[in-house]
């Protein structure tokens, strides 16, 4: 059988042996089929724990180990052979670039979100009563280094509740808007409860107010067209390895042209500079994004992510998105038919995204959890904190029998 996959809704079909056919909602059987012969892993358990580290498509793994093989056989590329590897690395950076619709400028190389929202907290100045605002459903890459500023400088770190209701969790983050509001740090997607906040009228009455702001989008970024200058924030953080499917570990930081000045270079090494006269002892930072950026990188791992990010858009970010919205439908439906359950995630997937997180009365996260390991071979997290349950990571590839496998070992625990 010949198949292609599809670039998106706008291409508009599946094509089977040169017959075109509507792309529905739930991608039929045989493609899903196709794309899970991608995730070799899938072989050995059923899979809901992508938002912790995702498995690797077969594709973006054999990128990588070829681009690791060709160090091997070849040696340090950029230091033999330059003219190939310099380029190679312009091209990869634009590609991650296009991937968010901004310029290869607006982007700085990080090891991950915790290295960007360092950089913009240590790049801003802090003085005792200032605020910090965050949500309350955080882990540690922002919670901990905003505790940390809030023991280091006097910092007033503010907690948002999260809202099962657009408007109002907008009044909720807004009325809390002061004079001293430094920073609007928010997880785009709460990496816990599964809360998809409205980030683009936040960000914007905070820009109105002249107020920074910083999105994690780590349970985000992947799973649906994302042009970032639409999300109004003025920096954020991106990683690779959850819903972009590139290996562990690579990240970004994205800064709005506008606000390049506003914040200081903390920590400046080499790649961060436009020039450095060695003789003179004078140097010029960029005027970029890429100020911020230092020391070396595992450019495989780069390029691999720049990889990884065009075999998404060759699924096409609509259908992975439009099949994230059925399958977390699914199983919050069939939870409602569970007695004892709670969703603790909005049911409504214009405030979701791909996690759903749920308790079972009576049950705690981890005995949970182990249950479902040795039931049914399900690898799913138990909860951390905030609740007792489980969050369940729903990739484009999870099918429908899973979801269902799932509702069905639950009905037998409880």
């Amino acid at each position: 059988m010949g198949l292609r996959r599809p670039r998106g809704l706008g291409g508009g079909c599946l094509c089977v042996d040169g017959d075109e056919l509507l792309w529905p909602t739930l991608v039929i059987w045989m493609d899903i089929q196709t794309l899970r012969n991608d995730f070799p892993a899938l072989q050995n358990y059923i899979w809901f724990q992508n938002g912790g580290v995702s498995i690797t498509p077969a594709p973006v793994a054999a990128e990588h180990a070829r681009l690791m093989q060709e160090l091997l056989d070849r040696g340090p590329v950029h230091i033999v052979y330059p003219e190939e590897e310099y380029p190679r690395r312009q091209e990869s950076m634009a590609r991650l670039a296009r991937f968010f619709s901004v310029s290869p400028g607006d982007l700085a190389l990080m090891r991950g979100v915790s290295e960007a929202f360092q950089t913009v907290l240590r790049g801003l100045s802090w003085q005792p009563g200032d605020q910090l605002i965050i949500t309350a459903d955080e882990e540690a890459a922002l919670l901990l280094p905003a505790l940390h500023l809030r023991d280091r400088f006097g910092v007033d770190v503010v907690k948002i509740p999260l809202v099962d209701d657009f408007e109002e969790q907008i009044e909720v983050v807004t009325s809390l808007f002061t004079d001293r509001t430094r920073l609007v740090a928010l997880s785009h997607v709460t990496t816990d409860l599964g809360f998809r906040l409205p980030v683009e009228p936040i960000c914007a009455a905070a820009r109105a107010r002249g107020i920074p702001t910083f999105l994690d989008l780590a349970h985000s970024a992947g799973l649906y067209p994302m042009p970032l200058r639409e999300l109004n924030c003025d920096f954020a953080g991106i990683l690779s390895y959850k819903w972009m499917f590139a290996p562990y570990a690579s990240g970004l930081l994205y800064v709005h042209p506008d606000h390049l000045h506003d914040l200081k270079v903390t920590y400046a090494g080499g790649r961060s500079e436009a020039w450095l006269d060695f003789e003179n002892d004078r140097y010029e930072m960029r005027e970029t994004a890429e100020r911020f950026q230092y020391g070396p990188w595992s450019w495989p791992l780069v390029h691999t992510w720049a990889f990884a990010a065009d075999y998404l858009k060759d699924i096409g970010l609509e259908n992975i998105w439009s099949r994230t919205v059925a399958l977390t439908t699914r199983l919050k439906e069939g939870l409602k038919d569970i007695p004892g359950s709670i969703l603790y995630t909005p049911a409504s997937p214009d405030l979701s995204a791909a996690l759903v997180t749920f308790g079972l009365e009576g049950w705690n996260g981890e005995a949970l959890s182990q249950s479902l390991r040795e039931r049914r071979n399900i690898i799913i997290k138990p909860l951390p904190h905030t609740q007792e349950g489980l969050r369940a990571s729903i990739t484009f590839f999870t099918l429908e029998e899973e979801i269902d496998l799932l509702l069905e070992a639950l009905r037998e625990i409880y």
